[in-house]
């Protein structure tokens, strides 16, 4: 349940007048046991994990009703690390929509991140086994201008987003766009998008806290850096069917891409809700021109206490079979709350 309370807006030192603000939040705290290998070298990490199934946050949001079915509205949000005590900036925009559709001022997360969401049957787009959430270059996320359309057709949703630098030569500025269209238990998304020359940036592996690459070498980026991303879903009733389709490619440097398939299945069973989801990966950079080949499992398997509360269990392996073999294993038991 969101709480609300009222406060006064800055705007209120001159004109006197309220904003109702509304709070709200998401914290998820797991203990992962992760193990890995490394060349037929093994070790075991235990530990608090922060965003196991979900980004911790508290957001702020105010609407004002303008008249004529047009309204502006701000959301921020900030990503609590409650294990540290520590507190970051997630993303924030100020917008108006209305019938001309929705456009928005600020930061929010990739076009391609929540395409790759949907896409992971276990319910969040990162974690053990999930390879193929890496491949999220291409896309503006910070200093954006974002504008959804109208929507002309039923069932059809079109957002694009523009990063402006502040640079005078135009590096790091970006473009992209989402498509979105569902009808009855069917949705399928597209997203693209491409980043001007961002200098030092490289197309990583997946496999967290490993040297994925052979030697550990990577590549700047001298050229453009694009990305794309396919889900589909089929929702049955009694179960849901994902999957999705991933690349990203240095323009200046041709042997430097990736590429990433997803599938699997979600459905509930009994009291708990479940998820299996499958990826393999391919990375190809200068240390590794004949591609450096990944693949993964996750599942989870969540149980609700409350409406807002719900506790999980999670499992997930992620293996490399090129070069030096590695894998990293990771088994987590942990809480969510929503308020």
């Amino acid at each position: 349940m969101k709480k609300t309370l009222v406060a006064v807006a800055a705007l209120a030192a001159v004109t006197g007048a309220m904003a109702e603000v509304t709070i709200s939040g998401f914290v998820d705290k797991a203990v992962n046991i992760t193990t890995y290998n490394n060349g037929g070298t093994s070790s075991t990490a235990k530990g608090v994990g922060a965003n196991a199934i979900g980004q911790d946050q508290i957001t702020f949001s105010s609407t004002e009703d303008l008249g004529d079915g047009m309204s502006a509205y701000v959301n921020i949000s900030v990503a609590p690390t409650v294990t540290t005590a520590a507190l970051a900036g997630d993303i924030g925009q100020i917008g108006l929509k209305g019938s001309f559709g929705n456009i928005r001022i600020g930061s929010d997360y990739s076009t391609l991140w929540y395409t790759n969401n949907m896409a992971d049957a276990s319910g969040w787009g990162s974690g053990a086994g999930q390879v193929h959430n890496v491949i999220t270059q291409g896309n503006p996320t910070t200093n954006v201008v974002i504008y959804t359309l109208p929507s002309f057709v039923s069932g059809l949703n079109v957002t694009l987003a523009s990063r402006l630098n502040g640079l005078g030569t135009g590096v790091g500025n970006a473009f992209a766009y989402l498509a979105n269209y569902s009808a009855g238990g069917f949705s399928v998304q597209y997203a693209a998008g491409t980043v001007a020359v961002p200098g030092a940036y490289y197309i990583s592996s997946g496999l967290g806290g490993q040297t994925a690459v052979s030697g550990g070498t990577y590549e700047s980026a001298t050229g453009d850096l694009t990305g794309n991303s396919t889900a589909v879903t089929y929702d049955f009733g009694m179960a849901k069917l994902h999957a999705g389709y991933a690349t990203a490619r240095n323009t200046g440097d041709t042997d430097q891409s990736s590429n990433s398939y997803t599938y699997g299945v979600s459905a509930p069973i009994g009291g708990f809700s479940v998820g299996l989801a499958f990826s393999q990966a391919t990375y190809n950079s200068n240390a590794n021109t004949s591609g450096l080949k990944e693949s993964g499992y996750r599942v989870l398997a969540k149980y609700p206490l409350s409406k807002r509360t719900s506790l999980y269990l999670q499992n997930g392996k992620a293996d490399q079979s090129t070069g030096t073999t590695r894998s990293t294993a990771t088994t987590g038991f942990g809480v969510t709350h929503s308020f």
